[in-house]
């Protein structure tokens, strides 16, 4: 079946010259000439289809009926493809992520067209396979709806945040193809910053749904050696400001003995997690406090955010695998990131706890005994 590609183009000239040249390969929709392109657009924008080209004009009089169409088919991929200029690349992107799923660039070069379709478009038949087998799952699964809810949301959130880096890296590696000779050092810079927080967000990612495998399988391990635990909060960091755009100060302090016998694959993503939680619900003008206090008997580690805040309805729910507070629409997140903090905290025999004032603060305290982390060789 040929796939449907819908046009709303407003420049007469670009959308026919668009048409003809995808008309051998794909089943094309669009304005005709004489036509109210508004009323038109409108139309269209409720029919099938696979893939939509749109410009500033479409964006000018559409926008709000392509979101609208958009939140209808989600999760299900459906790409709006943005034509511009690369004089008007940046005003053009501006305000735009969360409607457009990729660029090109006018004149239009062939070969690049008939790549990003068959990507884009590849992407879309995934994503419809996605939902036909979750379809099929949950006629599976029907005598144990709580078991398939969690996997239909599971699907969901993964699937989403996946793409939403993937769009982003193939984006940024294609403007670097393309003009990586012309563009100035500081906008390269910037582009490589991007490419590394979008990896970061995958590689992150793919970590908590290994666990969650390793989780179901029993397989979680527990493999504790000297660490230095200043230096190893120090770099962590470090990391963690690196990779985060909003780069807000982080208040460290630290007291007490340093070398313990702890699972640094264990908290590393533990405390990354609090940090870039921490980051990601506050002002970027605002300050992190990170405090570990090495005591007698056990080790405190304390983060403070002066961020948005966590409902006191949510707090009991906060360390449910998929659980996201009420509070934090709008922001990314799977809510994977603090039910596996939890897990690898209880796996070092220690414990969590959250405590929060909406619209002040939020503060994550973790505890573990130095019974389970002293080295016994010393």
């Amino acid at each position: 079946m040929l796939k449907r590609i819908l046009i709303l183009i407003e420049h007469q000239q670009n959308r026919q010259m668009l048409s003809q040249s995808l008309a051998q390969d794909y089943q094309v929709l669009s304005p005709e000439v004489k036509e109210d392109f508004v009323v038109v657009g409108e139309q269209m924008l409720s029919e099938d289809f696979d893939l939509c080209f749109i410009d500033f004009g479409a964006i000018y009089y559409l926008r709000a009926k392509m979101e609208a169409r958009r939140e209808a088919e989600s999760p299900i991929f459906l790409p709006f493809v943005f034509l511009t200029t690369l004089k008007d690349v940046g005003l053009s992107t501006d305000h735009l992520e969360q409607l457009i799923d990729d660029l090109i660039y006018l004149p239009i070069r062939k070969i690049e067209l008939r790549t990003k379709l068959r990507v884009l478009l590849r992407s879309r038949s995934s994503s419809l396979g996605l939902q036909a087998a979750q379809l099929k799952l949950k006629e599976a699964l029907i005598q144990e709806q709580d078991l398939n809810q969690l996997k239909s949301r599971f699907v969901s959130i993964v699937s989403h945040e996946f793409r939403n880096p993937l769009n982003s890296i193939s984006g940024m590696a294609q403007i670097f193809e393309l003009y990586g000779d012309n563009l100035p050092p500081e906008k390269k810079a910037e582009l490589l910053q991007q490419l590394q927080r979008n990896v970061s967000k995958m590689t992150n990612l793919l970590d908590n749904v290994l666990v969650l495998g390793r989780k179901d399988m029993g397989k979680l391990e527990f493999n504790p050696a000297s660490l230095n635990l200043k230096i190893f909060c120090r770099d962590l960091i470090a990391e963690v400001q690196t990779v985060f755009e909003h780069k807000q100060t982080v208040n460290f302090a630290y007291q007490g003995e340093q070398e313990f016998n702890l699972d640094s694959k264990l908290l590393h993503p533990v405390l990354t997690n609090l940090l870039s939680n921490a980051c990601k619900y506050s002002p970027k003008d605002s300050a992190i406090d990170f405090e570990v206090s090495c005591q007698t008997e056990e080790i405190v580690l304390a983060i403070r955010d002066r961020g948005i805040g966590i409902p006191a309805a949510d707090i009991p729910n906060l360390f449910n695998s998929f659980y996201r507070a009420s509070n934090s629409q709008g922001f990314q997140g799977t809510g994977l990131g603090l039910a596996i903090a939890k897990e690898y905290i209880e796996l070092h025999q220690g414990a969590i706890a959250v405590s929060s004032e909406p619209k002040v603060s939020t503060s994550f305290v973790i505890t573990i005994p130095v019974k389970t982390t002293t080295n016994k060789s010393t």
